[in-house]
């Protein structure tokens, strides 16, 4: 009963910000998101009669949160199998200690999918990319939204039954080049979520990222890109000007990330088409057209940063070894 898969990250370009149920983790407005190729976490899952449920993330035995949080997919999952057997998860990402690329979403999605085989509920309940969604949800919101992939959009519901993610594009439809600019950060994104209620900004938060994922939609669909870039950097701004005014104010931003954001600005005032984008973290990703990567990838280079390219890619995929 062992089954391995691979999950891509995403980034959040219209991101959901605060939970209004925890348990199942439904949030207050619908989101949007683009998978990126070059970001992934591999999981092997594995049931059997072992002494306890245990979880590795590269090589390294992880706290006890970071298991709760998968325990809340496999527990589910052993019920619909109707098993008590133990686990055993081992994940690995192909970077570490960075904060704000969407980590916790390839890890949602990859453990789903490889739990979901293992125990065989594939063949009992066929792969439905709608009970998946709802499954990785349990694990992280953005899991939800990287099991499906390329351009998903996470419909917030009310119950567990309508809080699920769909593909609605593809790279066939709008082929986005992303530049990641990875930064380190010592701020968990549950304590954002958590805090964004407390912002006096939050009610005209949930209106506006509303209206904006129907927005956004189009844009990607009618393969607009300015229009995307235009829509996706509005919503950072939103995002973190809540993270700032909750009563933590929590400020996420690093110096580099305002190197990056500045230099992006000049590119545009150049005519180069570049967009920001962040999470919450201090990580930025750079959108813009794939044959200006390279031009632009060359200048994020020239302010001392290190850089990853990539591109949207599909769902959570089943690996045979």
């Amino acid at each position: 009963m062992r089954a391995k898969a691979i999950g891509y990250a995403m980034q959040g370009l219209v991101k959901y910000h605060g939970l209004k149920d925890w348990a199942l983790r439904i949030p207050f407005h619908d989101s949007i998101s683009a998978n990126v190729d070059s970001i992934w976490t591999k999981t092997e899952v594995e049931f059997g009669d072992f002494e306890r449920d245990s979880l590795t993330i590269n090589g390294v035995e992880a706290d006890s949160r970071a298991l709760e949080r998968c325990l809340a997919v496999i527990d589910h999952l052993r019920r619909l199998k109707g098993i008590d057997l133990r686990v055993r998860i081992r994940s690995e990402n192909n970077l570490s200690g960075v904060k704000g690329l969407g980590y916790s979403s390839s890890a949602g999605a990859a453990l789903t999918l490889a739990a979901y085989k293992a125990l065989g509920l594939d063949e009992e309940l066929g792969l439905d990319l709608k009970l998946l969604s709802r499954i990785a949800r349990r694990f992280a919101g953005s899991s939800c939204r990287s099991i499906v992939g390329g351009y998903a959009r996470w419909y917030s519901g009310t119950r567990d039954e309508d809080s699920y993610a769909v593909r609605f594009a593809s790279r066939e439809d709008l082929d986005v080049a992303m530049l990641i600019v990875p930064l380190k950060s010592g701020i968990k994104t549950e304590d954002a979520h958590r805090d964004a209620p407390t912002s006096p900004f939050f009610e005209a938060r949930i209106r506006s990222a509303q209206r904006r994922a129907d927005e956004l939609e189009r844009a990607i669909k009618d393969g607009d890109f300015e229009r995307f870039g235009e829509l996706v950097e509005q919503d950072t701004m939103e995002l973190h000007a809540v993270t700032m005014t909750g009563s933590s104010r929590l400020l996420v931003y690093r110096p580099e990330s305002l190197m990056v954001i500045e230099e992006v600005l000049k590119l545009r005032r150049e005519g180069i088409k570049a967009y920001y984008s962040m999470q919450t973290g201090p990580s930025v990703f750079v959108n813009t057209y794939p044959e200006l990567l390279d031009e632009v990838k060359s200048r994020i280079e020239a302010l001392g940063l290190e850089c990853l390219s990539g591109r949207v890619s599909g769902g959570a995929e089943l690996l045979s070894d």
